[in-house]
C-alpha cells in the first residue's frame, strides 16, 4: 500500500484493516503523516550494530515502527491498544 511519501509493509496493512473503527485507522494515519513530516525527530531502536536504522513513533493509542527514505518512510509494524 502507498499513500503519499509512504510505503506499508504487509504486516502493517493487515493490522491497518484489523483496527475496531475508522477512528482508530485515522489516529494511526495522523501519526503516520506527523512522523512524514519529520521522520528523524522519534527514536532510533535498531538493535545494536544492525544496519538498517529502525525508528519508533507513540501515540495516544498506537504506535508503529518504521525506516525512513529519502523523504520517505516505510511503516514496518503497527500496535493500538485498546
Amino acid at each position: 500500500m502507498h499513500r503519499h511519501g509512504m510505503v506499508f509493509e504487509e504486516l502493517a496493512i493487515e493490522v491497518m484493516a484489523e483496527l475496531p473503527t475508522d477512528e482508530a485507522r485515522r489516529e494511526v494515519l495522523e501519526l503516520i503523516e506527523l512522523v512524514g513530516a519529520d521522520p528523524w525527530a522519534w527514536p532510533d531502536v535498531r538493535d545494536p550494530g544492525s544496519v538498517e536504522e529502525i525508528r519508533e513513533a507513540f501515540g495516544a493509542r498506537c504506535w508503529f515502527q518504521y525506516t525512513p527514505h529519502n523523504g520517505a518512510i516505510e511503516v514496518r509494524e503497527i500496535g493500538w491498544a485498546d
